[in-house]
């Protein structure tokens, strides 16, 4: 692992952005097509309405700003990864640097560009989607075993974020601890479940507050 952390975070991460600028233009391009449109709207609105919506995710305008948000979701994640690490830092006593605890986070965010990468062709060779709501759940999770029609829509992104590459990223973690800070396995598990995992439950837990507050 030690290849993976000497890697300069700069470089990292301006190829991290790139790949996944790649692949959602591929997504966009390839596999949110106006037949998807109409087969996921088609009940719901008109047919000028849907072309409406079509031409407004279209614009141009509205694409760059897409776009240029995804360098800033990926920061944004591996702050809150670095984070949750911090605080069981600082609760432990380690005086680790905050600074390698947050490129511990960035190296990390690749599984997720592992988990575009493989819904994209999931997607497009294996089973095509129905509706564009399919491109969005994740092909190893235990929502697409269970199936988005069957469950409430309040526990969609708890069901979404349970999938084999959540649990990757948890294992990238331990192995990136321990091999940074020279821990055990069971401690460095025992941190990460205490921390990320914890937080990243009780981000889920507040994103199903929000919803259910915002649609009563």
């Amino acid at each position: 692992m030690n290849w993976l952390l000497s890697i300069r975070k700069t470089i990292y991460f301006e190829g991290l952005t790139l790949v996944t600028i790649i692949f959602a233009l591929a997504s966009k391009y390839l596999l949110t097509t106006d037949e998807l449109y109409y087969a996921s709207y088609a009940e719901q609105f008109t047919t000028e309405q849907v072309k409406s919506l079509i031409a407004y995710s279209n614009s141009s305008g509205w694409q760059y700003l897409e776009y240029l948000v995804i360098p800033l979701i990926i920061i944004i994640r591996a702050l809150y990864t670095s984070f949750c690490l911090q605080i069981g830092n600082l609760v432990q006593e380690y005086h680790w640097k905050y600074k390698r605890l947050y490129n511990i986070s960035l190296k990390a965010d690749v599984i997720y560009l592992f988990s575009m990468i493989c819904n994209f062709y999931f997607y497009a060779f294996f089973q095509p989607p129905t509706t564009i709501q399919d491109l969005n759940v994740n092909f190893l999770s235990y929502l697409k075993v269970k199936g988005i029609g069957n469950i409430p829509n309040w526990l969609v992104p708890t069901f979404n974020s349970i999938n084999l590459f959540e649990l990757s990223y948890v294992v990238l973690l331990i192995l990136l601890i321990k091999t940074s800070f020279q821990l055990s396995y069971p401690k460095s598990a025992i941190f990460i479940l205490l921390t990320y995992v914890v937080g990243n439950y009780l981000y889920v837990v507040a994103l199903t507050f929000i919803y259910l507050n915002f649609t009563q």
